[in-house]
């Protein structure tokens, strides 16, 4: 059992914050890379048996049983919904549109999905919606896109979709036993939580994780999984806004790159990339949860692996080492690689 305070003192530096000339914070964090041809660990640091919930960066091994089980062509799904399927989105109009037009697809209502309602978390969004006088939706949750592959999942296979948020539902076992299958974790490493959208969300060691995203990069195309796997990949290549939205540094990345590689955001400070070309999986999980320094660190251990060109730097280093701003807009300080 790995304590608290192993977490953090194991930990290894990888941004840092500026004020002025002053050095105003450092966050640290754990990060693996697992070769899917071997096996074998690329790079690491801190502590790569760290027990972790990736939460929303599960979203790829959630998503796949919409496509393996072919209920996305049931319902001729678009490459926009199974990228949704995938995304934490920030509830934008054109998010909020996708799901609504889903749930029509397959004959549900905003009801139906358990996740609770929200605002937007884009800013823009958000304003204009609070100040329409609009009141909460679950479809802005920014989970609701996984929450309609599952419900389209059920109606696929002729499942309740009542309870289908319940750990002992048949969509939340399958969903169980192929992260057991893609990661090769041991059921009893498992610990099985409560995310914030209420579906269960599991804690493995973040080197497991790794194994399951390296799967993703070398999938066996000859198999429905291999297939759905690609899929799932390329349609967030296809369609990176749908992942989370305007801004956001894992779209950015998806686009730059031509979907060579695609990250996939948790909260509280998660993080999972897969490296398409090289045939790598990675995991992150830095002590801080802010979104800004998670960002930052990817792109960190992204720049540590030299997996980015000069151009690609060029234009992700603005939206991953966003700088510090005062309260009238002013920069004042900036994030930094270490």
């Amino acid at each position: 059992m790995i304590s608290a305070a192993q977490w953090f003192r194991q930990a290894e530096p990888l941004v840092y914050a500026t004020r002025a000339d002053g050095i105003e914070t450092v966050q640290g964090g754990h990060f693996v890379v697992v070769d899917a041809e071997h096996g074998g660990v690329v790079d690491s640091a801190g502590l790569p048996e760290l027990p972790a919930y990736p939460r929303s960066s599960a979203k790829l091994v959630q998503a796949l049983p919409l496509v393996e089980s072919g209920a996305a062509d049931a319902f001729t799904l678009s490459t926009q919904h199974l990228a949704l399927s995938c995304a934490s989105h920030f509830g934008e109009p054109g998010h909020d549109e996708l799901v609504r037009d889903w749930l029509e697809i397959i004959g549900c209502t905003p009801d139906d999905l358990a996740c609770g309602p929200d605002f937007p978390a884009h800013p823009d969004a958000r304003i204009a919606m609070i100040s329409s006088g609009a009141d909460r939706s679950t479809t802005i949750h920014n989970c609701s896109g996984k929450h309609s592959g599952f419900l389209t999942l059920c109606r696929h296979k002729g499942w309740a979709t009542a309870g289908y948020s319940d750990p002992d539902h048949p969509s939340q076992k399958l969903y169980a036993r192929n992260l057991l299958a893609l990661s090769g974790a041991a059921e009893a490493d498992v610990i099985w939580g409560v995310d914030g959208c209420t579906l269960p969300t599991p804690a493995l060691p973040m080197i497991d994780m790794a194994r399951a995203m390296a799967s993703y990069s070398q999938p066996h195309t000859g198999t429905a999984r291999g297939q759905a796997q690609t899929r799932l990949l390329d349609a967030i290549g296809a369609r990176p806004w749908y992942i989370a939205g305007t801004d956001h540094f894992s779209v950015a990345l998806a686009a730059q790159t031509g979907g060579r590689i695609i990250a996939k955001g948790g909260a509280d400070g998660y993080y999972i990339a897969v490296i398409r070309d090289k045939g790598w999986g990675l995991t992150l999980k830095m002590l801080d949860g802010i979104s800004d320094v998670q960002d930052a660190a990817l792109y960190a251990v992204l720049l540590r692996l030299g997996l980015l060109s000069e151009d690609e730097q060029n234009a992700l280093s603005p939206i991953a080492l966003k700088p510090i701003h005062n309260s009238r807009g002013d920069v004042v300080g900036q994030r930094w690689v270490v």
